[in-house]
């Protein structure tokens, strides 16, 4: 599979395929990529640990209580 976001500067466009795809059938789709999806792409994993470290929390004095968790 081949994805690959442009801007394109006029009506026409070239795609250049891997060599594999020659002989093949291959289905080709155009559409505007909306701005919420374009910046939810840019996330990096980076940005996601900055983000989970935030709202991380210490389980460091933590004990599990098998007798309480299956008490009735």
């Amino acid at each position: 599979m081949v994805r690959q976001i442009v801007i394109p500067e006029s009506t026409s466009l070239t795609l250049k395929l891997p060599r594999e795809f020659v002989g093949q059938e291959v289905e080709v789709i155009a559409f505007a990529v909306e701005k919420e999806k374009k910046l939810r792409a840019s996330y990096s994993w980076k940005s996601a640990l900055k983000f989970f470290n935030k709202h991380a929390v210490s389980l460091k004095n933590y004990r599990f209580d098998r007798e309480e968790a299956n008490a009735r």
